[in-house]
């Protein structure tokens, strides 16, 4: 257990029905977080997306808009884009992307082909995902987890912020707020402000920030930021993910996504991605 600061906050059986090391581990085994991003792939619902791209200087060199709606039956899922806008460096001549980001977000959220979706909680892995894949949900969805496969450089221990090892380079604090009206429970973890330069080079995950829905403990807001420098990789990113509930039902609605990343046979690349999900068909 890490040291953990109540911030204007009091966690104990009498108050709440659970310690501060059950919340810790409520923290550590979420689920819904994911849960809520395989109702994104479930459910039926209209998109639009907006991908810029930047040179070093910070200027916009490539845009890419779409327009459309996710349909589902609840077995199989496709895309229908209405519009695709794009301009500036986003296709090579063949029509093959320029860049790896707008690649892998399609990947994520605009598949090409029809997929099979389900509600099915499992710890199988998908052979279809490509390995980049598998790593982005175990980052993405458990959070001080060290069961990413790609250790690059100590990748995935620096992933383990509740690692008694990576306890050092982290304050853990829990707090409440409203959020859309609903009352919160902040879990946050961020590096130590007083941290040499060489120290906080070795925490991976710079902040992470996360509302637990008061009611039933539902991730409906979380954020992220990455810093990394090793010889293979760079990156430095920021991602915001909002949530709302529809019919009872918890789905992702903002999706926001910067950053900066250099990895080796790679081109650097500077990208900002939007992502607006409404409208959802929830029975």
């Amino acid at each position: 257990m890490p040291v953990i600061l109540l911030d204007d906050v009091v966690i104990s059986v009498e108050n709440n029905g659970f310690t501060v090391e059950d919340f810790v581990g409520y923290v550590k085994k979420d689920t819904t977080f994911y849960m809520g991003f395989k109702h994104l792939r479930y459910f039926t619902h209209d998109y639009e997306s907006e991908l810029h791209i930047f040179n070093k200087k910070g200027n916009i060199i490539g845009t890419l808009k779409k327009e459309g709606t996710h349909y589902s039956n609840g077995e199989k899922a496709w895309l229908f884009n209405d519009t695709i806008f794009d301009e500036g460096k986003i296709f090579k001549r063949n029509g093959d992307y320029k860049y790896y980001t707008p690649e892998a977000f399609d990947e994520v959220f605009f598949p090409k082909d029809t997929i099979d979706v389900s509600l099915k909680m499992t710890d199988g892995k998908n052979k279809e995902d490509s390995q980049n894949m598998r790593d982005a949900k175990t980052i993405g969805f458990s959070i001080g987890t060290d069961e990413v496969e790609q250790s690059k450089g100590g990748v995935s221990k620096k992933l383990a912020i509740f690692d008694i090892d990576m306890q050092q380079y982290y304050d853990y604090t829990i707090s409440d707020t409203t959020y859309n009206g609903r009352a919160c429970y902040v879990f946050t973890v961020k590096v130590k402000e007083e941290l040499k330069a060489r120290e906080k080079d070795k925490a991976l995950i710079r902040k992470i920030v996360s509302y637990f829905d008061k009611e039933n403990f539902n991730v409906i807001y979380r954020e992220y930021k990455f810093v990394y420098d090793y010889w293979l990789i760079d990156l430095d990113m920021d991602v915001v993910v909002h949530m709302d509930y529809v019919n009872e039902k918890h789905i992702p609605t903002d999706i926001h996504y910067k950053g900066f990343w250099d990895v080796l046979f790679f081109k650097p690349e500077r990208a900002e991605f939007k992502l607006k999900n409404t409208n959802y068909l929830v029975d």
